[in-house]
């Protein structure tokens, strides 16, 4: 059975939207969704009792209008590109969340906020993902040291050498236990390669965790987000190598 509520923080700022594209997953699965689409068809009623009540944390520095990608060519990065309404910022958001998801912004964004947030939040809230080089930004704050993690594959080489204590292995998302000061089950924590990884590795988590038929019904299926959990969690070719399009 699906955990009544859920509550669910992501870090944005100056991340490509396909970073953090799993959220409509969560979203499909929940009751304010739903409860809009009984009324296009009765049958999707049967899906009441999975329903979850889900709140979303979209976190920043500040609650102005913040920036993701890509950016307006003729204008700077920081004012340039598609900008999002943040409703809680890092210092304000709550730590204990029930999953926390991080897209990958360039090193060149660290706000000091953010690093404290992490370290604060990281025993507090029990799942963790990241998506492409997202896990460059959690690494930075020193709480992956000793962890099994992945990142986006064209960036491993970046990661391994800037990050020497933390184990980086070439697989599209990778699942490893984390701290975690709750009494609800153990801290996991999810890292994912590229945006499509991370969108796959959602997937997964989501037929891992809820009712299987609602989620490939109301998300995977209706949003042809890897409907039935089909893509693999490994590379199809040995790292190094080019997959040759035709």
């Amino acid at each position: 059975m699906s955990p009544k509520t859920l509550r669910v923080g992501v870090l944005l700022e100056l991340v490509q939207l396909s970073d953090i594209m799993g959220i409509d997953l969560f979203g499909n699965l929940s009751t304010g969704y739903l409860n809009q689409v009984i009324p296009l068809d009765p049958k999707f009623a049967d899906f009441t009792p999975h329903a979850m009540n889900i709140e979303f944390f979209y976190i920043s520095s500040s609650l102005e209008p913040a920036t993701t990608t890509p950016p307006n060519a003729s204008l700077p990065h920081s004012i340039g590109g598609f900008r999002f309404l943040p409703n809680v910022t890092y210092d304000d958001c709550p730590r204990d969340l029930d999953i926390i998801l991080i897209g990958g912004p360039l090193p060149t964004h660290r706000p000091e906020a953010a690093d404290r947030f992490m370290k604060e939040a990281w025993s507090k809230t029990r799942v963790w993902m990241t998506t492409c080089i997202g896990s460059l930004w959690l690494a930075s704050t020193g709480l992956l040291e000793g962890k099994k993690v992945t990142t986006n594959k064209e960036f491993l080489s970046v990661a391994r050498a800037g990050f020497p204590g933390t184990e980086w292995v070439y697989q599209r998302w990778v699942v490893d236990e984390k701290e975690y000061e709750g009494g609800n089950g153990k801290g996991e924590l999810w890292t994912a390669g590229g945006a499509g990884a991370g969108i796959d590795m959602i997937a997964r988590y989501c037929l891992d965790n809820f009712d299987k038929e609602f989620v490939n019904i109301m998300a995977l299926e209706g949003l042809e987000f890897n409907p039935g959990g089909q893509a693999g969690q490994f590379y199809p070719v040995k790292e190094g190598e080019r997959r040759v399009i035709v």
